[in-house]
């Protein structure tokens, strides 16, 4: 029997896997830089959200990227979001940062960049 923590942790490691991908997608289609795209906010929430909720990543449009890149990621953030007082088109609340911290935490073993949610959001 699977906890839905452990599930969490399946489609984030599947959303995890195609970051860099996708990363590189907008890189090559929009002809950036690789220093413009910080690696490091490849997984925070807010990027991951973005995608499930507009389609954009770094903020560039990935609604032609291949949906393979784009699929993990929204199935995490939808599953993620499943019982939560967020509605689908809705910011990510407090506890939807808190739920993803934990999964990484679980996933990784520790935490990576700081995740927290942009000020101002109440929870």
């Amino acid at each position: 029997m699977t906890t839905p923590d452990t599930q969490l942790g399946v489609l984030y490691l599947a959303a995890r896997g195609t970051t860099l991908p996708l990363r590189s997608w907008v890189l090559k289609t929009y002809m950036l830089r690789d220093g413009q795209l910080d690696v490091a906010m490849a997984t925070t929430l807010g990027q991951l959200d973005q995608v499930y909720r507009f389609k954009l990543y770094y903020g560039y449009d990935v609604s032609h990227a291949p949906e393979a890149l784009r699929q993990p990621i929204t199935a995490y953030v939808a599953a993620l979001r499943q019982g939560s007082r967020s509605l689908a088109g809705e910011q990510p609340s407090r506890h939807l940062f808190k739920v993803h911290r934990r999964i990484e935490t679980l996933v990784l073993g520790t935490p990576s960049v700081s995740h927290t949610p942009p000020k101002g959001d109440k929870a």
